[in-house]
């Protein structure tokens, strides 16, 4: 094992960057390079160490329990970094802000280049978490958090109303006979328990409804990548899908109504800076079309 001085700080970074991630092949498309560069840089990374950073079965990727601890330790000091590095560059003009990953690629980086136009001197850096609810540990300036419709209410603002129903790839319904059996369409799973499953069945008052459960992913964009491949139905609201939709890739599972499932919530961290605000008002200004779907 080598001395910390010696571990390299780039394959650091993209150890963590592939934590977040929950995949090589999206820590790669983050980073701009090929697949094969991060795998040697994790590599490098466990034989540095001597230890191994990840469990990789059946294509799933997760952090061993010396992973964890790395991961758990190591990406405060590199989002402590990069702020230090930004503010150096920009001065008062640097701007962190956290969301969830799916929301992130799906909704936010596309639109985010209005922002950069608009206020072309706030330097925008853009971190990723999984699953629901705030990050254990972020200095971000703005946080856009989950927060589930049975969880309480502990402020922030609304931004998103997280209006859910199934959706298909076209050729995966163009096998199911009709009527629709919900029981016979395999339902990816991407929350513990199955909670949004249940809380939709709920909503559309069928709770003693039994889905066949399939595959288990700890991201919405995985789920949603397995539903393109015609893996089973996933639910989604239509502003995380409406690109796969226009390209044919997904469609709503016909019949079916949507149901507020949660909403994403937007915060501010103190103190407030003349960046934080502009972006806050700037995406409270996105129009509503955009923001929320009836």
């Amino acid at each position: 094992m080598q001395t910390p001085e010696n571990i390299s700080l780039n394959a650091v970074r993209v150890f963590v960057m592939t934590a977040e991630a929950g995949s090589i092949s999206m820590a790669a498309a983050r980073l701009g390079v090929t697949p094969g560069a991060v795998s040697r840089q994790i590599q490098n990374l466990e034989t540095s160490l001597g230890v191994s950073l990840f469990h990789r079965t059946n294509n799933a990727l997760r952090l061993t329990p010396a992973g964890d601890r790395f991961f758990q330790e190591s990406q405060p000091g590199l989002s402590a970094l990069n702020r230090a590095i930004s503010s150096v560059v920009s001065g008062d003009q640097a701007l962190t802000v956290s969301v969830p990953l799916t929301l992130a690629t799906r909704w936010l980086i596309p639109r985010l280049q209005d922002f950069r136009r608009r206020r072309p001197r706030i330097d925008a850096s853009i971190e990723t978490f999984g699953g629901s609810g705030i990050p254990s540990v972020t200095r971000a300036d703005i946080t856009i958090a989950y927060r589930p419709i049975t969880a309480e209410d502990d402020g922030g603002i609304v931004l998103l109303e997280d209006l859910c129903r199934p959706y298909v790839s076209p050729r995966l319904l163009s096998e199911i006979d009709d009527p629709i059996d919900l029981t016979r369409i395999p339902a990816l799973q991407a929350s513990a328990g199955n909670w949004d499953w249940k809380a939709w069945l709920s909503a559309t008052h069928r709770s003693d409804l039994e889905l066949r459960y399939t595959g288990r992913f700890d991201l919405d964009e995985i789920a949603l990548r397995a539903a393109v491949s015609g893996a089973g139905m996933a639910l989604a609201s239509p502003f995380l899908v409406q690109d796969d939709v226009d390209a044919g890739l997904l469609c709503p599972l016909p019949n079916e109504a949507g149901a507020v499932l949660g909403h994403y919530i937007l915060r501010a961290g103190k103190p407030v800076t003349g960046a934080s605000e502009a972006f806050v008002n700037w995406i409270r200004a996105v129009p509503v079309q955009s923001r929320s779907q009836s």
